[in-house]
């Protein structure tokens, strides 16, 4: 396992704490890493910084396994009392969420609507082999889209109500819009489905074509239910354009590659690098693939036999990209990414000259959205009737260019 991080970008006062959080976020620890755990463990650690840490990057359900598992005698005793009150109520919660993506599947399929379920209680079920050691708060799953109308019908019929979004959207408009998905909830607000008619947004679009994904399925007993689950190597290039589309902000999404990994060897001998090679580049997803297999090997120490691995942990962009994601994963406190961050960072990983030009036009109107649109603060402002509210997007930017005209001279 390794960790390489600039002394720089991370706090040398949290090392051994970092260190503690990223032996415990895997399945299987080797006996030497083990020893360096217990070693940990007999060390003066900061708790209360460990355990939002972990948190924040949804390590805590593996972290607390692993602790209460095979350290617990090592564990001070209101420690040991706050990880198994919090693993006892994620447990029951995820199981309670796999039963309902179970119901919702033979909901759905009983009528003949076929669904794909990913990520949630189904990844945790890929590459941890329990729904419990993964952290998931909703139910993704993804129908056709020439089924899209039927399933938001049945499902709201069904003791789920959707958003003001959700609701107005029809099938003809899906092709049209930047978004992804819709959101339908419970009726007690205690949980959500993400309903999804492809695989990501516009802005960060995975094109693979719907009628090859339908026809590469694989399936996953779960309960007793036969899930509809993404082939390895659509899930495998979703998950790396998952995580950099978001940044890789939880090192999660790191553990969730690495687990996929070793419980696909496990069961399945040599995995055919070639092949998901192939599949990135035929997808214009080679760099969020080589920068996910990046990530892997630096926290992990992980190498596999993709083409070109050599070359990829040596690459000095990935070597940054990996320095600012753990600098930020274990940071005292966490700090959002400003837009202008985002968009160099997602215009890197992309490749082709149409995905380029797509995304320079996504975040030209996003820029353009944020000038132009009025908010609360303009409206507590100009408090201007509603008969002359088209004006609020003349006085928006002129308020925006005083103000910043303003800090410039304080600043001065």
């Amino acid at each position: 396992m390794c960790v390489d991080m600039s002394e720089k970008e991370t706090q040398p006062s949290r090392e051994q704490e970092i260190q503690l959080i990223v032996r415990c976020a895997q399945t299987v620890i080797p006996s030497e890493t083990a020893d360096e755990v217990s070693r940990l463990l007999t060390q003066q650690l900061d708790w209360e910084y460990i355990l939002i840490t972990a948190s924040r990057n949804a390590l805590l359900p593996l972290l607390s396994w692993n602790l209460l598992k095979k350290f617990r005698q090592s564990l001070p005793g209101e420690i040991q009392e706050r990880l198994s009150a919090f693993y006892q109520s994620h447990m029951q919660e995820n199981l309670f969420l796999s039963f309902k993506l179970t119901e919702i599947v033979r909901l759905l399929e009983k009528i003949g609507i076929p669904v794909f379920s990913f990520k949630g209680p189904t990844l945790a079920i890929q590459a941890y082999g329990d729904p419990a050691l993964r952290h998931f708060i909703d139910l993704d799953i993804l129908v056709q889209p020439k089924d899209f109308d039927k399933t938001v019908e049945l499902l709201s019929r069904n003791g789920y109500k959707a958003d003001s979004i959700s609701g107005p959207m029809k099938r003809r408009l899906l092709f049209f819009t930047r978004k992804k998905d819709v959101n339908l909830f419970s009726l007690d607000n205690r949980f959500r489905i993400e309903l999804h008619w492809k695989l990501s947004g516009s802005h960060f679009t995975l094109p693979f074509e719907l009628d090859q994904l339908w026809n590469r399925v694989d399936s996953l007993n779960f309960g007793g239910t036969d899930l509809r689950v993404l082939a390895f190597k659509d899930l495998f290039v979703y998950l790396c354009l998952h995580g950099s589309r978001h940044g890789w902000e939880r090192i999660a999404w790191i553990c969730d590659l690495r687990e996929l990994i070793r419980r696909r060897e496990a069961a399945d001998g040599p995995i055919d690098w070639a092949e998901v090679s192939l599949h990135a580049k035929n997808h214009g997803c080679e760099k969020v693939v080589e920068l996910g297999l990046f990530l892997v090997q630096k926290l992990f120490g992980v190498r596999t036999d993709y083409p070109g691995f050599e070359k990829i942990e040596n690459s000095e962009i990935y070597q940054k990209i990996a320095e600012k994601v753990y600098a930020k994963a274990f940071a005292a406190e966490w700090n959002g990414s400003e837009i202008g961050d985002w968009y160099l960072f997602h215009l890197s990983l992309k490749e082709r000259r149409l995905d380029r030009f797509k995304m320079k036009s996504v975040y030209l109107i996003w820029y353009l959205r944020l000038i132009f649109r009025p908010n609360a603060v303009d409206r507590s402002i100009f408090h201007l009737p509603k008969l002359f509210y088209p004006f609020y997007f003349i006085m928006r930017p002129l308020r925006l260019f005083f103000n910043y005209i303003r800090s410039s001279g304080v600043e001065k």
